[in-house]
């Protein structure tokens, strides 16, 4: 009998030890958001009316390629177009700084461009900004 009774003991504090530790105990982390230094490409741009998104494809110069965006690290942003005649490169060159989902974008002569982030994924990232009045928004592509 007294053989039992240890063995019953031994089998229940195996079976609980057991059974406390579960993979459920273990604190999932969150992953981190994406970063949003990178080169991205503007694909549509639009505006809210009443309520609604309307977005068209954003217009790049034909034969050319295609504008786009690089932020980089040391909060510095490079605006890449090309134009024509014979599909020339401007850049604009500023200053950018992220705080949560608004996104202040500064150039030297410009005023400052105060965005809210809307989406921002590993491929995509939608900002909209409000000017006179007038809810704006861009779509931007990784590259």
């Amino acid at each position: 009998m007294f053989k039992l009774k240890n063995l019953y003991l031994f089998l229940s504090i195996i079976i609980l030890s057991l059974s406390s530790c579960s993979k459920d105990d273990e604190e999932t982390p969150t992953p981190a958001p994406p970063a949003i230094e990178g080169k991205w490409q503007i694909t549509k741009e639009g505006e809210i009316v009443n309520n609604q998104e309307v977005l068209t494809n954003y217009q790049h110069t034909p034969g050319c390629t295609k504008d786009y965006t690089e932020f980089l690290t040391g909060n510095v942003i490079k605006d890449h177009y090309f134009d024509n005649p014979n599909c020339q490169e401007s850049i604009d060159t500023g200053t950018w700084s992220k705080n949560n989902n608004n996104l202040v974008l500064t150039y030297p002569g410009q005023p400052i461009i105060n965005l809210e982030i809307l989406e921002l994924t590993s491929t995509t990232l939608k900002v909209k900004t409000v000017f006179a009045g007038t809810t704006y928004l861009v779509v931007f592509t990784r590259i």
